[in-house]
């Protein structure tokens, strides 16, 4: 096992593949405490001092310097060339080409600065049902950095070099940096720091003032986030993570931030075609908040990534996911109508059904969450965690099945990884889930050994082990017995946010390392639930949370808990800029709940108006946009009485299956799109800047999209607005709605473009046969009229 003295006495041909295997199990990870928010005096004081922990705090690690003997030199690694500029320049830096263009740098250190660096941290870390913060407290920093040697060893480069603390006369570590190509137009890096108890890696770059980054998974708040400090740690979305609302929110720690979200990814793109991600599943933090540099650090003294050479953003998105995994196409069936969110049981959905019939609605599933029966919380109504079905609820299910069935309509359920023990009357008879995964040790324990319950609203949970291959199994026969085997054909695999960074493991795996890989074991195991009972390509999931490889696994994901809001933060514009960036992270099938999810809708707060529930016009402008987006899916919310429905009234029905039918119109156009996703990772809802990469204009929209490359969406994400100033690239647009025709072919341009209720600005590219194909089909039904 190499150490650190062996660093400076190893010849390059004792540095072996295997070495570095055994280096890499030489991880060191921060000491941390875990709790929850607790009582209300302690957080209060977290809250009214945020600001002062934010402004005093001091960095991390601090810019450091970097000194060298070693000269400038040049090495090829298959296509890549890594350029050394040392001893003989005044300000030493490292960078990249590839042989695809020698003159673009696609990746280099600052000149004259460290670009390895790293420290000592203790982590306090706060959980609250699915939230998450996480404070780092520096105990040392590392941030001058040496550049000893640089050898070619086998297949590997590798840098050489120490790391000094701080403070005069501190003490020293050792580092190794190594770059090996992993295909044609990928290099893989490692860095493993080796010292004085070093616990977090951090690697620096540099950048420019006008470089932007998108990425980074499913981002609610900025698609751009160019100048800010982006955290990667699964977690709950949080309610309304910046946006007015009341505070009592701040105080039981479920607000969340403008970066919290269910499904991010240590991924990034930028305007000037370069991209980066890391491996690690350990939190990591990407600090682009200088206008010249930026850095990753990630918890832990090694990291693992991939630096990508690509020309257009499409290409890298391509060689990114070639490496997560892609999305298979949906079910066909799904792409001929809505997905009806409805609770309540059999006679309500009969009834429900017989309604949007009349208006001639394409159904093409009812989603029935409350199939497993309902419980009342402090938020509204939650369901029962005993994942079999309440007959009391859904009488005669085996009929309702079949009857819809009969017409093409299949049926949803829910679940998620947790289990409630549930009193014995409501029970009745059917299985005890809880009691079977307490008695086979299939529960997550806490320090103590005990099960660790987890605390969601007004009752406690117990979480799956899925590090535990037993409890795989267990959980898989589940999914073949009591959803499948009742005839469901999909469901929503809810959760999977909050494995618990202190929790115990069947693996032994430090809850650091598995709090984010949790959620892509919990798609593997629904994926291949499906897989075993021969059931790909006709039954499919969606889940909310998510990691790197969960596009490997996850048959579609969905958006989590917008708000019933028009607010940036965590309303209908967060759900586009979410479902935006996931796309460019490798989350090409995603959608969110037509009305979002979350209301505070209680009269005292609606007096003082700080509650909110979902207007009409809200849920309109909803269908409109999401009518263009790869499901088109209902949901009652958390307070549905509160809320206008899809079903209030006939206004809402005959608005609802309009809208329904425009998005079966596009069935075949999604259907392509859905097959060049499962061979190259694009996503169907995109950025502007995916087509268009050349022009500054797309850099900064976040308010429109485009759906595969021949049609353009501008949303209405304003109440009251009947009009949008929309940006149209170059080329040639018609106007979906009156066939006028927009657009330069010599330059983008704005539009403004009329769009009461009903007609949001909707464009294709003029001469488009896929766009020609889908215009005949909206004709064909009457729906431009």
């Amino acid at each position: 096992m190499p150490s650190p003295q062996d660093y400076q006495e190893n010849t390059p041909e004792a540095l072996t593949f295997k070495q570095l295997q055994q280096l890499q199990k030489q991880v060191k990870r921060p000491k941390s405490r875990v709790r929850a928010s607790g009582w209300v005096v302690r957080r209060l004081l977290r809250v009214l001092t945020k600001p002062f922990r934010i402004i005093f705090r001091p960095k991390v690690i601090d810019f450091g310097a970097i000194a060298t003997v070693v000269p400038s030199q040049t090495y090829q690694l298959g296509e890549f060339t890594i350029n050394w500029q040392g001893a003989d320049t005044q300000k030493p830096y490292l960078y990249i080409n590839h042989a695809d263009n020698p003159s673009k740098i696609i990746w280099h250190t600052p000149a004259g600065q460290n670009f390895i660096a790293g420290a000592k941290v203790h982590l306090e870390i706060i959980e609250e049902r699915g939230s998450v913060e996480i404070d780092e407290n520096r105990k040392s920093q590392f941030p001058n950095q040496t550049v000893d040697r640089i050898e070619e060893a086998g297949d590997f480069l590798v840098i050489f070099g120490r790391l000094q603390e701080s403070r005069s006369q501190g003490e020293s570590a050792q580092y190794a940096l190594y770059f090996r190509t992993s295909g044609s137009k990928q290099l893989d890096f490692y860095l493993h720091i080796i010292g004085d108890d070093i616990n977090l890696a951090q690697l620096r770059f540099a950048t420019s003032a006008d470089e932007h980054f998108y990425g980074f998974g499913e981002q609610f708040s900025r698609i751009d986030c160019k100048g800010y400090e982006v955290r990667i740690v699964t977690e709950e979305g949080g309610i309304g993570r910046g946006d007015p609302g009341p505070k009592t929110l701040n105080l039981l720690g479920v607000a969340g931030t403008m970066f919290s979200s269910y499904a991010p990814a240590p991924h990034f793109i930028t305007s000037k075609m370069r991209s980066l991600f890391l491996m690690n599943t350990e939190p990591s933090v990407f600090d682009l908040r200088e206008k010249e540099t930026a850095s990753v650090r990630i918890f832990s003294n090694r990291m693992q990534g991939r630096i990508l050479a690509g020309e257009t953003p499409l290409e890298l998105i391509e060689l990114y996911t070639a490496h997560t995994g892609r999305m298979a196409p949906l079910p066909e069936w799904v792409n001929y109508g809505a997905i009806v969110g409805m609770q309540g049981g059999t006679r309500l959905v009969q009834s429900v059904w017989e309604k949007l019939r009349a208006f001639n609605t394409p159904i093409a599933g009812f989603w029935l969450q409350d199939w497993v029966g309902q419980r009342k919380t402090a938020i509204g109504k939650q369901l029962w965690w005993n994942w079999q079905l309440d007959e009391n609820t859904y009488p005669n299910w085996k009929e309702l099945v079949a009857d819809l069935a009969q017409e093409g309509i299949s049926v949803g359920v829910y679940i998620n990884p947790f289990l409630v023990n549930p009193p014995s009357e409501q029970i009745q008879g059917r299985r005890n889930l809880y009691q079977e995964a307490e008695e086979q040790d299939f529960l997550v324990k806490d320090e103590a050994g005990e099960i660790y319950l987890v605390d969601n609203t007004d009752f406690a949970a117990a979480l799956v082990d899925l590090s535990n291959p037993n409890a795989r199994e267990w959980f898989k026969s589940l999914i073949k017995e009591e959803i499948l085997g009742n005839g469901a054909k999909f469901w929503m695999a809810d959760f999977a946010e909050a494995a618990q960074f202190d929790g115990k493991f069947y693996s032994q795996e430090s809850g650091l390392s598995y709090h984010n890989q949790y959620a892509v074991d919990w798609a593997q195991v629904n994926r291949e639930a499906i897989a075993e009972v021969g059931k790909e390509g006709e039954v499919w999931f969606f889940n909310r949370a998510g990691y790197l490889k969960t596009p490997l696994f996850s048959t579609a994901m969905w958006l989590g808990d917008q708000n019933v809001t028009w607010k940036e933060n965590d309303g209908m514009p967060s759900a586009l800029k979410g479902l935006i960036s996931g796309g460019i992270s490798g989350f090409s099938i995603n959608h969110s709940d037509i009305g979002g999810y979350t209301s505070i809708a209680y009269p005292i707060l609606l007096a003082l108006g700080i509650g909110f529930k979902r207007s009409k016009e809200l849920l309109f402008r909803w269908m409109e946009m999401n009518a263009f987006s790869p499901i088109f899916r209902t949901h009652e919310g958390n307070q549905p009485d509160a809320n206008v429905q899809f079903n209030t009234n006939d206004e809402t029905l005959a608005t609802f299956s309009y809208w329904a039918k425009i998005y079966a119109a596009f069935a075949g156009y999604r259907k392509k799109l859905m097959a060049e996703a499962a061979t190259t990772g694009y996503p169907l809802v995109r950025h502007l800047f995916l087509h268009y990469p050349d022009d500054p204009n797309t850099y900064k929209i976040e308010d429109e999209f485009l759906l595969g490359s021949e049609f353009l969406i501008a949303p209405v994400l304003k109440p009251g607005a009947t009009s949008v100033n929309v940006y149209l690239p170059i080329g040639k647009w018609v106007h979906l709605w009156s066939g006028n025709t927009y657009g330069n072919v010599a330059q983008g341009m704005y539009q403004q473009i009329d769009a009461p209720l009903g007609q949001p600005p909707v464009f294709y590219r003029q001469g488009s046969p896929d766009a020609q194909a889908v215009l005949e089909a909206l004709k064909e039904k009457g729906l431009l009229n």
